[in-house]
Protein backbone atom coordinates (compact mmCIF):
# COMPACT_ATOMS: atom_id res chain seq x y z
CA UNK A 1 0.00 0.00 0.00
CA UNK A 2 1.23 3.48 -0.85
CA UNK A 3 2.27 5.86 1.89
CA UNK A 4 0.80 9.37 2.28
CA UNK A 5 2.87 12.42 3.21
CA UNK A 6 0.85 15.45 4.29
CA UNK A 7 2.67 18.78 4.57
CA UNK A 8 0.75 21.26 6.72
CA UNK A 9 0.58 24.96 5.91
CA UNK A 10 -1.68 27.81 4.91
CA UNK A 11 -2.67 28.58 1.32
CA UNK A 12 -1.86 31.93 -0.22
CA UNK A 13 1.26 33.89 -1.14
CA UNK A 14 1.19 35.91 2.10
CA UNK A 15 2.00 32.72 4.07
CA UNK A 16 4.57 31.29 1.66
CA UNK A 17 7.72 31.63 3.81
CA UNK A 18 6.17 31.74 7.27
CA UNK A 19 7.11 29.36 10.06
CA UNK A 20 3.66 27.74 9.91
CA UNK A 21 4.31 26.74 6.29
CA UNK A 22 7.39 24.60 6.81
CA UNK A 23 5.20 21.53 6.16
CA UNK A 24 4.30 22.93 2.72
CA UNK A 25 7.96 23.70 2.09
CA UNK A 26 8.83 20.10 2.92
CA UNK A 27 6.06 18.72 0.67
CA UNK A 28 7.33 20.93 -2.14
CA UNK A 29 10.88 19.64 -1.62
CA UNK A 30 9.74 16.00 -1.77
CA UNK A 31 7.79 16.72 -4.97
CA UNK A 32 10.79 18.51 -6.51
CA UNK A 33 13.30 15.79 -5.61
CA UNK A 34 11.06 13.07 -7.04
CA UNK A 35 10.07 15.22 -10.04
CA UNK A 36 6.36 15.14 -9.14
CA UNK A 37 3.69 17.64 -10.17
CA UNK A 38 0.79 18.60 -7.96
CA UNK A 39 -2.75 18.21 -9.28
CA UNK A 40 -5.15 20.76 -7.82
CA UNK A 41 -8.39 19.66 -6.17
CA UNK A 42 -10.89 21.95 -4.43
CA UNK A 43 -9.45 21.42 -0.93
CA UNK A 44 -5.95 20.07 -1.55
CA UNK A 45 -3.03 19.61 -3.90
CA UNK A 46 -1.91 16.04 -4.60
CA UNK A 47 1.21 14.61 -6.23
CA UNK A 48 1.67 10.89 -6.90
CA UNK A 49 4.76 8.71 -6.92
CA UNK A 50 4.64 4.96 -7.47
CA UNK A 51 5.40 4.45 -3.73
CA UNK A 52 3.68 7.42 -2.08
CA UNK A 53 1.40 10.44 -2.37
CA UNK A 54 2.23 14.00 -1.31
CA UNK A 55 -0.68 16.14 -0.14
CA UNK A 56 -0.98 19.80 0.77
CA UNK A 57 -4.34 20.71 2.38
CA UNK A 58 -5.51 23.99 0.82
CA UNK A 59 -7.89 25.03 3.58
CA UNK A 60 -6.38 27.04 6.42
CA UNK A 61 -4.21 25.19 8.92
CA UNK A 62 -6.95 24.58 11.47
CA UNK A 63 -9.03 22.75 8.82
CA UNK A 64 -6.28 20.48 7.49
CA UNK A 65 -8.15 17.30 8.41
CA UNK A 66 -11.31 18.57 6.77
CA UNK A 67 -9.36 19.13 3.55
CA UNK A 68 -8.04 15.56 3.65
CA UNK A 69 -11.53 14.09 3.97
CA UNK A 70 -12.27 15.10 0.38
CA UNK A 71 -9.04 13.64 -1.04
CA UNK A 72 -9.47 11.38 -4.09
CA UNK A 73 -7.52 8.67 -2.23
CA UNK A 74 -8.51 6.88 1.03
CA UNK A 75 -6.17 8.86 3.31
CA UNK A 76 -7.85 7.54 6.46
CA UNK A 77 -6.86 3.97 5.55
CA UNK A 78 -3.29 4.50 4.30
CA UNK A 79 0.03 4.76 6.16
CA UNK A 80 0.31 8.46 7.01
CA UNK A 81 3.13 10.89 7.83
CA UNK A 82 2.38 14.51 8.67
CA UNK A 83 5.11 17.18 8.38
CA UNK A 84 4.58 20.39 10.36
CA UNK A 85 6.13 23.17 12.45
CA UNK A 86 6.75 22.66 16.17
CA UNK A 87 7.45 25.60 18.48
CA UNK A 88 8.56 23.25 21.28
CA UNK A 89 11.59 22.20 19.24
CA UNK A 90 14.48 24.63 18.63
CA UNK A 91 14.88 25.98 15.13
CA UNK A 92 17.03 23.71 12.99
CA UNK A 93 16.05 20.46 14.68
CA UNK A 94 13.82 17.82 13.11
CA UNK A 95 12.14 15.17 15.22
CA UNK A 96 10.26 12.00 14.30
CA UNK A 97 7.52 10.47 16.36
CA UNK A 98 5.25 7.54 15.64
CA UNK A 99 1.73 7.69 17.04
CA UNK A 100 -0.33 10.26 18.91
CA UNK A 101 -1.12 9.59 22.57
CA UNK A 102 -3.21 12.65 23.42
CA UNK A 103 -4.98 15.58 21.78
CA UNK A 104 -2.28 17.52 19.87
CA UNK A 105 -1.79 21.21 20.71
CA UNK A 106 -0.83 21.98 17.09
CA UNK A 107 -4.21 22.84 15.61
CA UNK A 108 -3.51 21.54 12.12
CA UNK A 109 -2.36 18.18 13.44
CA UNK A 110 -5.28 18.18 15.89
CA UNK A 111 -7.76 18.54 13.03
CA UNK A 112 -6.11 15.67 11.12
CA UNK A 113 -6.16 13.51 14.26
CA UNK A 114 -9.81 14.25 15.07
CA UNK A 115 -11.31 14.13 11.57
CA UNK A 116 -9.42 11.03 10.41
CA UNK A 117 -9.62 9.38 13.85
CA UNK A 118 -5.98 8.31 13.55
CA UNK A 119 -3.65 7.64 16.48
CA UNK A 120 -1.05 5.87 14.32
CA UNK A 121 0.12 8.98 12.46
CA UNK A 122 3.87 9.30 11.95
CA UNK A 123 5.09 12.85 12.47
CA UNK A 124 8.02 14.82 11.09
CA UNK A 125 8.25 17.87 13.33
CA UNK A 126 10.35 20.80 12.14
CA UNK A 127 11.51 23.03 14.98
CA UNK A 128 10.69 26.72 14.75
CA UNK A 129 11.54 27.59 18.37
CA UNK A 130 9.56 29.66 20.84
CA UNK A 131 8.51 33.24 20.10
CA UNK A 132 10.59 36.06 21.55
CA UNK A 133 9.25 37.80 24.64
CA UNK A 134 6.31 40.03 23.76
CA UNK A 135 5.39 38.11 20.59
CA UNK A 136 2.29 35.92 20.69
CA UNK A 137 2.38 32.38 19.34
CA UNK A 138 -0.09 33.34 16.58
CA UNK A 139 2.17 36.21 15.48
CA UNK A 140 5.24 33.97 15.67
CA UNK A 141 3.97 31.09 13.52
CA UNK A 142 2.62 33.51 10.90
CA UNK A 143 5.84 35.53 10.74
CA UNK A 144 8.38 34.90 7.98
CA UNK A 145 11.63 33.10 8.61
CA UNK A 146 14.60 35.43 9.01
CA UNK A 147 17.19 35.67 6.24
CA UNK A 148 19.58 33.47 8.25
CA UNK A 149 16.86 30.90 8.89
CA UNK A 150 15.97 30.84 5.18
CA UNK A 151 19.61 30.08 4.37
CA UNK A 152 19.58 27.17 6.85
CA UNK A 153 16.24 25.69 5.71
CA UNK A 154 17.51 23.64 2.72
CA UNK A 155 19.80 21.59 4.96
CA UNK A 156 17.08 21.19 7.61
CA UNK A 157 14.48 20.10 5.06
CA UNK A 158 17.03 17.68 3.56
CA UNK A 159 17.31 15.96 6.94
CA UNK A 160 13.55 15.55 6.89
CA UNK A 161 13.82 14.07 3.39
CA UNK A 162 16.34 11.49 4.60
CA UNK A 163 13.92 10.55 7.37
CA UNK A 164 10.98 10.34 4.96
CA UNK A 165 12.97 8.09 2.64
CA UNK A 166 13.48 5.71 5.57
CA UNK A 167 9.77 5.86 6.39
CA UNK A 168 8.71 4.82 2.88
CA UNK A 169 11.25 1.98 3.02
CA UNK A 170 9.72 0.78 6.32
CA UNK A 171 12.92 1.58 8.22
CA UNK A 172 11.60 4.06 10.80
CA UNK A 173 13.91 2.51 13.39
CA UNK A 174 16.90 4.05 11.62
CA UNK A 175 15.57 7.62 11.65
CA UNK A 176 17.27 8.45 14.96
CA UNK A 177 20.66 8.12 13.23
CA UNK A 178 19.64 10.65 10.55
CA UNK A 179 18.11 13.21 12.90
CA UNK A 180 20.57 13.03 15.81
Amino acid sequence: MKHVLVGLGNPGPEYLFTRHNVGFMFADLVARVYNLRFSEYPTLHLAEHRRFYVLKPMLYMNNSGKALLSAPIPVAKMPLTVAYDDADIPFGKVRFKKGINSLPSHRGLRDVYLRLNRKDVMRLRFGIGRPPKGVSMAEWVLSPFSEEEMEALPEILSKGLEAFNLIIQGKEGLIGRVLS
